[in-house]
């Protein structure tokens, strides 16, 4: 596994995590309702980092379904923007079935996108759930510390932990949104907006489709909030291009490699 430093954690400008609890969504086609688990905490997973139970919680509290604050946080299809097909009624941290859980219901929209998808709960055809959001707050943990022990009691898989030998204890997170998954979750973004290929040509193409996508929307006065998330998404798709992802079979505690040129200049220098 590489490990990544905060540094790296803080410069992802919109980083996905998928689900692991295997949760079967509830779906009332009567009320066109869907209820969930969007997330799973205290698993020790690709990036050897933790998220703690509470860590939505001013997300939840800012922008949840009860706030009067724009930019409420989203249910979308595959984590993109343009597909928000449900409106979250009820987002909480709570335990489900002895597991600390993000949890979740949503009222399908009546769009063709809401009721394909509500179909698709419905048919068993969606059972994958993944959250997109920023890093805030980290802190690294070692077999040393004093909280390593605790931390590793509360694990769903904490021989992965000791086999990696450290631990990023993530206590909050600013949640954009919870996404419906057609495929296998994942904690990259690239797979689902269809950017991860080894063609340089194919991926510069995409890009620059979603660039002028979002330039677009610009032009005719777009909702801001859901502009500056696309932002983000292409930063991140950057990010991720230019930056390897974990391999398992990697050397536990090996240094992150860097590219050839300064990264996250060029991330924090990018302006729509």
């Amino acid at each position: 596994m590489i490990q990544l430093g905060k540094k790296d954690f803080l410069s992802m400008p919109y980083a996905v995590k998928g689900d692991t609890s295997g949760h079967k969504a509830e779906v009332d086609t009567t009320r066109r309702t869907v209820d969930l688990v969007a997330n799973t905490y205290y698993y020790f997973d690709t990036y050897g980092d933790v998220l703690l139970s509470g860590c939505c919680a001013k997300s939840i509290q800012e922008r949840g379904p009860k706030s009067s604050m724009p930019g409420k946080i989203k249910h979308l299809s595959n984590h993109d923007l343009r597909k928000g097909v449900a409106r979250p009624d009820m987002i909480e941290e709570t335990t489900i079935n002895g597991m600390e859980v993000l949890h979740a219901n949503s009222w399908m929209s009546e769009t063709t996108d809401g009721e394909q998808t509500l179909i698709k709960y419905n048919e068993g055809l969606i059972d994958q759930h993944s959250i997109g959001f920023n890093y805030v707050t980290l802190t690294f943990i070692e077999p040393e510390s004093e909280a390593w022990d605790e931390m590793l009691a509360k694990l769903i898989n904490p021989d992965d932990a000791i086999k990696a030998g450290f631990m990023w204890a993530v206590s909050e997170i600013k949640l954009f949104e919870y996404s419906s998954l057609d495929g296998f979750g994942a904690n990259r973004l690239t797979p689902f907006l269809g950017v991860k290929s080894d063609n340089k040509n194919v991926q510069y193409n995409n890009l620059i489709a979603k660039l002028d996508a979002l330039h677009t929307a610009m032009r005719s006065g777009g909702e801001k909030e859901t502009m500056l998330l696309q932002e983000r998404q292409i930063k991140q798709m950057i990010y991720e291009l230019y930056n390897p992802e974990p391999d398992p079979k990697d050397t536990p505690r090996e240094p992150s490699k860097k590219s050839t040129f300064d990264l996250s200049s060029a991330i924090e220098n990018f302006h729509i």
